[in-house]
């Protein structure tokens, strides 16, 4: 090795024992919190973000290392490595990674007994790291190669290799908790201590508040890591709240952020917990709005406070955090199956919808992004729409969920072809050629809910038709031969043997029907002796 490529290199040890004395006193927890910091914070803040992309290439190169080295040594040297270069990069890679994760540090995010611990473990895994890196390279380049400098040089890499490990277990507990915690065992035995606390009249705080909030929120405002500065693994901490105010307000839900937060939009940034994260089923809601409510105590049971009929429902689908979790994942799982399924569905129809739009454009949209429903409005083709775009649109039969052929000169036959529309909910076909026989035709749509027959040709003959579409919630019949005792005829008709009241829209405004409830049966009275 020349003597520029040694400088070189006593440069470089020297100024990472350098870095590695002085780093753990430069700044406090806080200075790079986004929030708050200035320019140079922002970019302490940036280089933190990167911890992720650097802590697992020391990792591998000391695993690879100490493989190599087995290896080498079962095989008596016929496996070998260069290891000073080998260690020489494990060890570049691990100070970029405590760079990093000592600026994610200073967000002041993360803190803690564990965070310590941690920030002690991966300080001393690098010092260790570059005296065994500097041994071997010394070894490697003086060639005083004996027992005693493979004995020092492996006791290092030893050394290294069980500090790096603790400092990854440390790390690794922050993320993502104490993995001893899911152990099958320990698992099984906290579920049985729940079910037990359940049956028992549990606590709500303890055993119903705490684990919904363990589930979805406390990973990011915990006793390790506090987004925004707010705990939420403590009452106290709720109530102290974090940088945007108190996490709750005793006896308010609604005016409470964390109930605010969760009702927000998914894609919200606001939205809480995040949209990748665990969500709140409308049950876990119901018991933190509950608890709030009934002055959000630390100590009462469920018995000590008011119970509704909506608290019982929800009492008898309580579940423990695994069983809520997994539950949270299977939805998650079937959400991801339903994405794919409506990419290959939009991909497969992609041919036909772009023979309707060329034919007619503008006429053929999808309900909303991410779903493969369809909504088809003729607008200005009224005129030239006829057999053969019917025979086009039903290729897309199983998706076209709103339809609006206002003005169109369909003959009947052609109109009649709609009842193959079996997701069909909204449908508009006033001023058209629909008559008694159309009705008659759609009357066995299965999920038809809003039907307009302004202008059109049907009669009160219809009514029958009408009451076989059990889905329906409204119906336009205006400018028809309804006129106003027909209309009140059929909003009865259709109203009766169903749980909501169908509305009827005719000549002028009708009087709501609501559906009859059933007279419970008194109890039978017990027979007078004389």
């Amino acid at each position: 090795m020349t003597f520029l490529a040694k400088f070189f290199l006593v440069l470089i040890f020297a100024s990472s024992a350098l870095v590695l004395g002085v780093l753990p006193f430069l700044g406090e927890p806080g200075l790079a919190n986004p929030k708050t910091a200035g320019i140079l914070g922002l970019w302490i803040n940036f280089i933190g973000a990167l911890h992720p992309v650097f802590l697992h290439l020391p990792i591998g190169a000391l695993l690879l290392l100490v493989t190599m080295e087995f290896l080498g040594t079962v095989t008596r040297g016929k496996v070998r490595i260069d290891s000073p270069w080998a260690l020489l990069f494990a060890f570049g890679t691990s100070l970029l990674a405590l760079l990093t994760g000592y600026s994610l540090y200073l967000t002041g995010n993360y803190s803690g007994e564990l965070i310590q611990v941690h920030k002690r473990d991966a300080f001393l895994f690098c010092w260790v790291l570059l005296a065994t890196t500097a041994w071997s390279l010394w070894v490697s380049t003086a060639r005083k190669n004996s027992l005693l400098t493979r004995c020092v040089y492996l006791a290092g890499l030893g050394c290294s290799v069980v500090l790096m490990t603790k400092a990854g277990h440390y790390g690794g507990e922050i993320t993502h908790g104490d993995p001893i915690d899911q152990l099958p065992p320990k698992i099984l035995a906290d579920r049985q201590a729940a079910a037990e606390a359940q049956a028992n009249d549990p606590v709500v705080f303890t055993h119903i508040v705490q684990p919904i909030l363990e589930v979805s929120c406390v990973y990011c405002h915990g006793s390790d890591k506090q987004a925004g500065e707010f705990r939420m693994d403590s009452l106290a901490g709720l109530l102290k709240g974090g940088e945007e105010g108190p996490g709750l307000v005793v006896g308010d839900p609604d005016k409470s952020a964390i109930i605010q937060r969760v009702h927000l939009p998914l894609n919200d940034d606001l939205h809480m917990p995040p949209s990748d994260k665990p969500q709140l089923s409308p049950d876990d809601i119901t018991f933190l709005k509950w608890w709030i409510a009934q002055g959000a105590s630390e100590t009462a049971r469920v018995s000590d406070l008011k119970k509704t009929p909506e608290i019982d429902a929800a009492l008898e689908n309580l579940v423990s955090p695994e069983q809520r979790q997994a539950i949270e994942e299977e939805n998650m799982r079937r959400a991801k199956e339903e994405a794919a399924r409506t990419i290959a569905s939009k991909a497969s129809m992609e041919p036909t919808i772009s023979e309707i739009e060329a034919a007619f454009p503008g006429a053929l949209k999808y309900l909303a992004t991410g779903t493969d429903a369809l909504r088809f409005i003729l607008h200005s083709h009224a005129a030239s729409f006829g057999a053969e775009g019917m025979t086009s649109l039903k290729k897309l039969s199983g998706h076209l969920v709103e339809a609006d052929f206002t003005l169109s000169g369909m003959d009947p036959p052609t109109l009649r072809g709609i009842w193959e529309w079996t997701a069909l909910k909204h449908l508009n076909v006033s001023q058209t050629n629909a008559d008694d026989a159309f009705v008659e035709a759609i009357s066995v749509l299965p999920a038809l809910e809003s039907l307009s027959l302004y202008g059109t040709k049907v009669t009160p003959a219809c009514a029958e038709s009408l009451a076989k579409i059990k889905s329906l919630r409204v119906v336009y019949v205006s400018g028809t031969a309804f006129d106003e005792p027909a209309a009140a005829a059929l909003q009865k008709r259709l109203t009766e043997g169903r749980e909501s009241p169908v509305r009827v829209v005719g000549p002028s405004p009708l009087p709501q029907i609501v559906a009859p409830t059933p007279k419970p049966t008194p109890p039978p009275q017990p027979k007078k002796t004389k």
